[in-house]
């Protein structure tokens, strides 16, 4: 690799932690910018006479965007540059963002979600990809583990300010246009970034092969073709969740959404703990064996299924405050859970494929697992909700089955992790 300014490229060092912090940074705003939907989605719902499958299609719009455009933009941020990519995908999420608050309808909202999803789809293999190259193999899921920190940051507030801006300042609307602000001047400083091109042992600049042969080569690994197929369950469980959680306490409680938005804050504050320590686990399970962070995700996702399970109990019975006390207290433990699969997936999916793939990698996690969870996990939740009746027992029947698609989940990422040393082995071979 060389850097494509005049200063080489750091491995380690200041520059490095530039990249971090930038990256980082935009992470927090991506999140915020998805995640406000689902405090604001109640109020939203009423204003525009949507269902509840309405605003699972609307929720879905987003991940459509991210997967159909995440392969052609990280295999576009190989090819060129991660740095200007990253900043120009920042600005263009964040205009729809703006754009988001001024829909007036189903129609409207489903175009500008799909907006924000183009805008959203590369970040995350470019920001991945920048990252693992700035630091050493040994080090990068504790790195990655703080880049996905600021998914929970991102969370926590989208769900406050969010809520609280909804509440307060003039409807659900407010928060969009407010969101959109830092994405853009963060896309701006992200063009100062070191960034790298990749270089044959004579010198010259190295030559990618085309979109349909990475994409192969990438499906011919076995660690991947798993990784590939327990995202998708785990982004459906994840998201259908997190869509429609602050709903669920707007409906049990009857609470506005800057009350929902904070509880559901308070509760990914203790989440924070998530990829912070699933990466450092993730990092030392390695050393042991070849796909330790893999089983370690796969135990995650697992543990978190059961804890979500749990969490629910208070439905069965809002008058018992035993049961509620418990389930809430379930609700931060299962926080943590999730959160700890994704710097052993992130950091798996760079160690088993040369420099000149790593973008793509992740790209195709994003395709596959927006593609099918994404799209569908808000949906399948809204839907099962208004077959079973709907209210907040409606959401909570949803919630279970997409729980039983994270055990599929489960099952994929430990299947994977039994082909990660031979392929991590095939990886530097080829390098």
């Amino acid at each position: 690799m060389s850097n494509q300014n005049s200063k080489p490229f750091e491995v380690g060092g200041s520059r490095a932690t530039f990249v971090l912090i930038i990256c980082s940074l935009l992470y927090a705003v991506n999140y915020m910018d998805r995640l406000v939907m689902s405090v604001i989605l109640q109020p939203m719902k009423v204003d525009l006479g949507l269902t509840d499958a309405q605003v699972g299609y609307v929720n879905g719009a987003f991940f459509l965007g991210v997967a159909v455009f995440s392969m052609p933009v990280a295999r576009l941020i190989d090819v060129w540059s991660r740095k200007k990519m990253i900043g120009l995908l920042a600005i263009i999420w964040s205009v729809f963002t703006f754009a988001t608050g001024k829909a007036a309808g189903f129609t409207s909202l489903i175009a500008m979600r799909v907006g924000v999803g183009i805008g959203e789809a590369g970040f995350s293999p470019g920001g991945t990809a920048l990252i693992s190259a700035s630091y050493p193999a040994e080090k990068r899921g504790q790195k990655l583990g703080i880049f996905n920190t600021f998914i929970t940051l991102g969370v926590i507030m989208g769900l406050v300010l969010g809520g609280y801006l909804s509440a307060n300042f003039g409807g659900w609307r407010t928060p969009f246009y407010c969101f959109a602000i830092p994405g853009i001047l963060l896309g701006i400083v992200a063009f100062f970034m070191q960034d790298y091109t990749l270089k044959k042992a004579d010198g010259t600049d190295q030559i990618h092969d085309s979109l349909g042969s990475t994409v192969k080569q990438l499906f011919s690994i076995p660690t991947l073709r798993w990784l590939y197929a327990g995202m998708a369950m785990y982004i459906l469980v994840q998201y259908g969740v997190m869509t429609w959680f602050p709903a669920l306490l707007m409906r049990a409680f009857e609470i506005k959404e800057d009350k929902a938005g904070f509880i559901m804050a308070g509760v990914t504050v203790i989440g924070i703990l998530g990829p912070i320590l699933g990466g450092v686990l993730a990092d030392r399970w390695s050393r042991k064996t070849g796909g330790g962070r893999m089983k370690m995700a796969a135990l995650s996702i697992g543990i978190a299924v059961v804890l979500l399970m749990l969490t629910l109990l208070f439905t069965i019975n809002l008058n018992n405050k035993a049961l509620v006390i418990f389930s809430m207290v379930m609700m931060p433990i299962y926080s943590i859970f999730i959160g700890m699969a994704t710097p052993a997936i992130s950091a798996t999916s760079q160690d088993v494929v040369t420099d000149k793939m790593r973008s793509m990698s992740w790209g195709t996690a994003v395709l596959v697992s927006f593609l099918i969870g994404g799209t569908m996990g808000p949906f399948i939740v809204g839907k099962v909700s208004d077959l079973a009746g709907g209210g907040y027992q409606g959401l909570a029947v949803g919630f279970l089955v997409a729980g039983l698609f994270g055990l599929i989940g489960s099952l994929c990422w430990f299947v994977s992790s039994r082909h990660v040393a031979d392929d991590v082995r095939k990886a530097q071979e080829a390098a």
